[in-house]
């Protein structure tokens, strides 16, 4: 991606989460990219050409950060845990960064659909390897890796601050590891 079109994703999202999906116009987006309406068209077509690169982009970071807390060398618990906190970061800013955040989730799942979809899937699948290595069998893996994921999601809708949200979410990590430590002894 061009320098430029980091730029126009950066003004982009600013506005996105200052004004919401809905109220910022491609002049708003060029305004706050430094740049003119000629260039933004230039990159992208549509005010959805420019959600979608953004999408994509903060969808890459975060599945980034995910992968790399997988990857950590730790057993299954920290792991598991530390997975759930890099994602639970990224989705708990987006919801909650501004008063947007809820229009923005539900612009991404239009505007993005089957890509929001397939990055669940691969979420889902490394959650069920790291539960798998932890000793459930692979089809418990897979049922608790879904769960999780509701639970999780669960936590992110209700809580008021980002704290509370890690807090929660990590009492529901410990309240698994240790359940399922129990069931497997």
């Amino acid at each position: 991606m061009t320098q430029t079109s980091e730029q126009l994703l950066d003004g982009a999202f600013e506005q996105f989460r200052t004004h919401g999906f809905a109220k910022t116009s491609m002049s708003d987006i060029a305004k706050a990219a430094g740049v003119s309406r000629t260039a933004l068209y230039n990159h992208f077509d549509t005010k959805e050409a420019v959600f979608r690169a953004l999408s994509e982009r903060i969808n890459a970071e975060a599945t980034q950060a995910v992968v790399d807390a997988a990857r950590k060398t730790a057993d299954w618990p920290t792991r598991l845990r530390d997975v759930m906190h890099a994602r639970c970061r990224w989705v708990y800013d987006l919801l909650h960064e501004g008063a947007f955040g809820r229009e923005l989730i539900d612009e991404k799942n239009r505007i993005c659909g089957g890509r929001a979809l397939a990055a669940n899937d691969r979420f889902h699948a490394l959650l069920s390897d790291i539960l798998h290595a932890g000793g459930l069998d692979e089809r418990k893996a897979e049922t608790f890796a879904g769960v999780l994921i509701n639970a999780v999601n669960g936590v992110l809708e209700a809580a008021e601050t980002r704290e509370t949200a890690e807090a929660e979410v990590e009492l529901l990590m410990a309240t698994l590891a240790q359940g399922i430590e129990a069931a497997e002894a």
